[in-house]
């Protein structure tokens, strides 16, 4: 019974949650497309709203529906590259950035952090750049990085630091310029579930009990963001199947009312239903595989992707 209400309690307060962003970003889309600088920007938010999670969620509403992921530059040096004699130096650097990408209205995801940074540090809030590993695409699985390749941010809300990505809430994709497909799954993410797709490169930053190594990092799966709403728990994460006649991917717990499919990405656009089969308190994927079907697997709930494995 006490499982129950609290499962009901938890329920109440995230429903809440969801109202009181439903209001802030019905304001923030009021905002104009442009603002010409940090201070104009953040006086805005001030006029608008009072707590400091209010004001957390309006900036980064406001960053991933207006700033564009800058194709043409993510290849680029970024600011962590650049040369400077002490810290001071840095911050005057990072500033400036992060002025211009508001300017721009462009930025590969150092430019998102670094403006929310410091759009959060003229209002008073905590904010951190955290930089590390992302990882993408099936092909990475099992190759470890020697480089970083992301940068997301720490922000400090109700007396602890959590965790947000607004590069990956823009749904900005390189095929379709001007759009956005804002998505808030990383917007104040469980730590536990970020680590998996977001690895910093100072293990403080993972935010969890229990860090895991940059080896269990880099041969986990490709996490999408449909896995948060999915339900599904994997008893290990581990991106490589072994090819055999039958694949199987054993999971912890499941939601039964949903749809799980499968697709193999080289071999075919078509979703194919997923049979699981209850083993105890497991609960086990069993999908055909022959070589024809490539060496890329993704796990769908309903029409969402959730989980990319590399078949060897």
């Amino acid at each position: 019974m006490k499982t129950y209400l609290l499962i009901l309690f938890l329920l109440s307060v995230q429903l809440s949650l969801a109202q009181d962003f439903a209001k802030i970003d019905s304001v923030v889309a009021t905002y104009p497309n442009n603002f010409d600088s940090i201070e104009t920007f953040t006086s805005k938010i001030e006029l608008d709203f009072k707590t400091d999670l209010e004001k957390v969620r309006a900036a980064y509403f406001w960053i991933a529906n207006n700033i564009m992921y800058d194709y043409d530059s993510a290849n680029s040096v970024r600011v962590s590259g650049y040369h400077y004699n002490d810290d001071s130096e840095l911050e005057k650097i990072q500033m400036k950035y992060a002025a211009n990408v508001l300017k721009d209205k462009k930025a590969v995801c150092e430019g998102y952090a670094q403006l929310l940074k410091y759009t959060l540090k003229a209002l008073e809030i905590k904010c951190e750049v955290i930089d590390g590993y992302a990882k993408t695409d099936i092909k990475e699985i099992g190759k470890v990085k020697n480089e970083e390749n992301h940068a997301w941010n720490a922000v400090y809300l109700n007396k602890k630091w959590q965790l947000i990505d607004a590069t990956w809430s823009t749904g900005n994709e390189e095929n379709k310029p001007n759009h956005f497909d804002f998505n808030d799954v990383y917007f104040l993410i469980e730590p536990e579930h970020l680590v998996w797709s977001h690895f910093p490169d100072d293990k403080k930053w993972q935010l969890i009990k229990k860090p895991i190594s940059i080896l269990a990092f880099f041969y986990s799966p490709i996490i999408h963001s449909g896995f948060y709403n999915s339900d599904l728990k994997l008893s290990k994460m581990v991106g490589t199947l072994k090819s055999s006649k039958t694949l199987k991917i054993v999971f912890d717990s499941i939601n039964s009312d949903k749809l799980y499919y499968y697709q193999y990405t080289e071999a075919s656009l078509n979703l194919e239903p997923i049979t699981l089969i209850k083993k105890g308190d497991k609960h086990i994927a069993e999908i055909p595989y022959n070589y024809d079907n490539g060496k890329e697997l993704i796990i769908y709930a309903d029409s969402h992707a959730c989980l990319a494995f590399k078949i060897i």
